[in-house]
């Protein structure tokens, strides 16, 4: 899941996630970015609807990701 993440940055994506996750049960927005972290993928994503405000969440608590 890792390289599908990366391969998301600039797309609108649909995110669900954890019960835990910031933003759960599921964001969709466009992908800033992703971090490099010692035990995953930090993304940060700017949620629809709210420009320049940002949502980072680790990969682990991402269920799954989809093109909107």
């Amino acid at each position: 899941m890792t390289d599908d993440i990366r391969g998301l940055r600039g797309k609108v994506v649909r995110f669900e996630l954890l019960p835990d996750a910031p933003g759960a049960p599921s964001v969709t927005g466009r992908v800033l970015g992703t971090i490099e972290a010692a035990d995953g993928l930090v993304v940060t994503v700017e949620p629809n609807g709210a420009p320049g405000k940002r949502l980072t969440m680790h990969q682990h608590h991402i269920l799954s990701a989809t093109p909107a």
